[in-house]
């Protein structure tokens, strides 16, 4: 028979110091969804058109300074170039001639990024892939030499691909632009590539090609030496939502808007001056910060001669080339 004590203090039988629901409440919140950690930046050096004169297998003193930079100082996930690696599109060169300047490529930039573990993604520049004995000879070096990335497409490499990085939170697309012409066939494989899930689950896009969509410099402002009717190549890239178009070929740096896409002409190593500015040549190299959480990038230019910045603020607010205008930004949004 039980006493008259409740059954709260019978022995073995104890009260709980706590109310149900306070003990409860860790099993509640190691239930609770844990917010996903947002993705780390990703830093690519952009470091372009470095070619010298037609045949060299030597490179001028800034490039190895902007190497060295690059490799000790930035150390970034990968570089970025916009063609013009080494100095062909000239039929009187010989196979042995185009040879040695892949060989002077691989020596003096290729070489050290890949034992500091930074891999070169590239686009075909007009001096690397123009004739139809050096795109030979490019697929030959690159085939021997294929960058550590991740590859989406690499059918018709190197002269078109796409690949990720930052574990797929970047996407970038390189397009054969080597020449004026991006015809239909071009701009349906990267409609095809921007529609397709790694462009999808990434946060940032970009799209890498040597000509530019809108005349930069000086020197190369005219027909032949932009994009020709590059309107239809925009509207794909606006429609897949890319962050930037990163171009070479004009040898001067400036990040601008051309309508509402961004644009990154890379500058380059002996650089021009800008359309209507003349005094403003200079090298130049650059660390594009990406932030795929926010969709959004920045940049930090230095002058590859002296390595002073590059103030984009000192730049001019508005560049009226063929194809143009473009208005100078701050960064990309």
């Amino acid at each position: 028979m039980i006493s008259s004590r409740s059954r709260d203090e019978l022995p073995g039988v104890r009260s709980p110091a706590l109310p149900l629901p306070l003990l409860l409440l860790p099993l509640l919140l190691s239930a609770a969804p844990v917010s996903p950690a947002l993705p780390d930046p990703v830093r690519v050096a952009i470091l372009s058109d470095f070619n010298g004169p037609y045949g060299s297998t030597s490179y001028p003193p800034a490039l190895g300074r902007s190497v060295t930079r690059i490799v000790n100082d930035w150390r970034p996930d990968a570089v970025l170039s916009a063609g013009d690696l080494i100095a062909g599109q000239k039929a009187s060169l010989t196979d042995a001639q185009v040879r040695a300047m892949w060989a002077a490529f691989d020596r003096d930039v290729h070489a050290p990024l890949n034992r500091a573990g930074i891999p070169f993604a590239f686009t075909p520049g007009n001096h690397d892939a123009s004739l139809p004995r050096d795109r030979r000879e490019a697929r030959t070096y690159w085939q021997a030499h294929p960058p550590a990335l991740t590859f989406v497409d690499r059918a018709d490499f190197p002269f078109r691909s796409s690949f990720t990085l930052g574990g797929g939170t970047v996407f970038v697309a390189t397009l054969d632009a080597s020449g004026p012409v991006v015809d239909a066939a071009q701009r349906a494989w990267l409609a095809a590539q921007l529609a397709s899930a790694p462009a999808r689950a990434a946060g940032i896009r970009l799209v890498l090609g040597h000509l530019p969509l809108a005349g930069v410099s000086e020197g190369k402002n005219r027909a032949g030496e932009v994009i020709r009717d590059a309107g239809p190549l925009r509207q794909v890239m606006q429609e897949g939502r890319v962050l930037a178009y990163v171009s070479g070929h004009h040898a001067a740096y400036y990040p601008g808007q051309l309508g509402s896409l961004n644009v990154l002409a890379s500058g380059g190593i002996g650089g021009r001056n800008y359309v209507g500015y003349p005094g403003t040549a200079r090298s130049t190299v650059t660390l594009l910060t990406l932030h795929p959480a926010a969709g959004s990038a920045t940049f930090q230019t230095v002058d590859a001669d002296t390595g002073q910045p590059v103030q984009t603020s000192s730049l001019p607010a508005r560049l009226d080339g063929l194809g143009g205008p473009l208005n100078r930004v701050n960064d990309f949004r």
